[in-house]
């Protein structure tokens, strides 16, 4: 071979792992189906976020403030971990479409809430189709585009978090600072229908019956089980009882994990469990890293009380978690050689970020203070989004069919969503034991709690984070276990 083959070879390998490769045909549409389906989800996450706090003020439920997360990211894990079978079954495209019915349905109910009890119904629903979004763009990621893209897709993916992060505060807190939180649910719906005009053409329709698997029915109920538990307790301001529901999700966790390890259906890849699995402490990683974003739940709420924030400003302020997780999965989705070292330090960063808010936070904060939080906020996200691309793109590589790497790829998902729940429901449970509903100086102290408590556990991941195998070291892992 030439000098001038190998560097015309160097250079077409080059090419098919850039930016350039994955947004230019034949992988334009497919990307921004995948992007869009992500963003739609993301916006809906951030646009509540931002106008919560006055959508509590009109209806009431102060109480059930953070189950407006918990339900909809409840629903979320029970319909990311029903992907594969969904695929399986009605395919990419129906797929897609039964998505976005459900996410356009529980919208609509949220616009006509009269109360939170209506508006929580509404959230479910929308859960369930958002769910079933992230879940498909993580499944399609693996089965629509070659290896060399998946990293920059996962990054192309945790852009669209950024996309939510401008959006969803903007029509979130700009719509609920007008007095008119209704229209901003009622924004979404053409988004959705926008999404669903582009699927003919670009997802495929069917797939074939031997792909599909049976659905853990019994392991999916051990975990809604379990986030209902937490979820439930948390109300209470009895320590006793948070703490009860606490060890009973536990319980029931400890329990579907021995049921993944011993018996078949699972709800996780075959391996996940198993002794030397480079899957555990990617589980792991990601279920810290989670964990310490759910302190975004009551952002806007401490922006509003401690900063005297308008909701559009507080909006921003709790999207600010979200935008350090995109710049830092953009940033380092290029840097595969780096990956273990990415992960690594993840945990680290998040809990920087999360300790600095806890010595800061207070009551009738400056306006620096205040951009002080957003830096702090940032610099929590960025820890979760430099590890994630190379760990979402490192589960991708397990499994030695469709159907197993459609499970392995819808896991990340199903792991994300129930750390979300479990996180935003331990946060419920802080803010509720330590002060949340009363004066600004109990509120003061309730941020403290909540953040101090928080660096706490994401700094845990340090244990195992190093241990999380990169994409290529992964899949030879993988060979080896099998």
């Amino acid at each position: 071979m030439t000098q001038a083959q190998e560097n015309a070879e160097s250079t077409v390998a080059a090419e098919s792992r850039s930016w350039v490769t994955l947004l230019r045909p034949p992988h334009l549409a497919v990307t921004i189906v995948l992007a869009g389906g992500t963003a739609l989800h993301a916006i809906n996450i951030y646009l509540v976020t931002a106008m919560l706090p006055s959508v509590v003020a009109d209806v009431g439920g102060l109480r059930f403030y953070a189950w407006s997360t918990t339900l909809f990211m409840f629903a979320s894990v029970v319909s990311s971990a029903l992907t594969p079978k969904c695929l399986a079954s009605l395919g990419p495209r129906n797929s897609y479409k039964l998505a976005l019915a459900a996410f356009v349905v529980g919208t609509l109910a949220c616009a006509a809430a009269p109360n939170m009890a209506v508006l929580l119904i509404g959230r479910t629903v929308q859960g369930i189709g958002g769910g079933l979004l992230i879940g498909l763009s993580y499944a399609m990621i693996s089965s629509t585009l070659p290896p060399a893209l998946w990293t920059r897709a996962a990054g192309i993916l945790s852009a669209m978090w950024g996309v939510g992060t401008l959006v969803g505060p903007a029509l979130g807190g700009g719509v609920a600072q007008w007095g008119q939180w209704r229209i901003a649910f009622l924004l979404l719906v053409p988004f959705a229908l926008g999404v669903a005009l582009l699927l003919r053409s670009t997802m495929p329709g069917a797939r074939t019956a031997s792909e599909t698997a049976p659905v853990a029915y019994p392991n999916l109920a051990l975990v809604a089980a379990a986030v209902l538990t937490v979820s439930a307790t948390s109300l209470s301001h009895q320590a006793l009882v948070n703490l009860g529901g606490l060890v009973g999700a536990a319980l029931l966790l400890g329990l579907l994990i021995h049921r993944e390890r011993t018996r078949a259906p699972r709800l996780l890849p075959p391996m996940a469990f198993t002794p030397r699995s480079p899957l555990r402490p990617l589980y792991a990683t990601l279920t810290v890293l989670v964990i310490a974003s759910t302190t975004e739940v009551f952002v806007p709420f401490y922006g509003q009380e401690l900063g005297g924030a308008a909701p559009l400003a507080a909006g921003f302020l709790g999207a600010a978690i979200a935008a350090g997780w995109t710049v830092g999965s953009m940033t380092s989705a290029a840097w595969t050689a780096k990956s273990r070292l990415l992960v690594g330090v993840a945990p680290v960063v998040s809990a920087v970020g999360l300790t600095g808010l806890a010595l800061v936070s207070r009551p009738s904060a400056s306006l620096a203070t205040v951009l002080l939080w957003a830096v702090l906020l940032f610099v929590v996200g960025s820890g979760v989004g430099i590890a994630w691309p190379h760990m979402s793109a490192a589960a991708m590589t397990v499994g030695d069919t469709p159907q197993e790497k459609d499970t392995a790829a819808a896991s990340i998902t199903t792991v994300q969503l129930v750390a979300t729940s479990l996180g935003a429901a331990l946060a419920g449970t802080v803010t509720n034991l330590t002060g949340v509903g009363g004066d600004t100086s109990e509120i003061g102290d309730s941020s403290q709690w909540l953040y101090g408590t928080f660096a706490v556990i994401v700094l845990c991941g340090v244990l195992f984070a190093y241990r999380v195998i990169p994409v290529g070291a992964a899949a030879e892992k993988h060979a080896k276990v099998q």
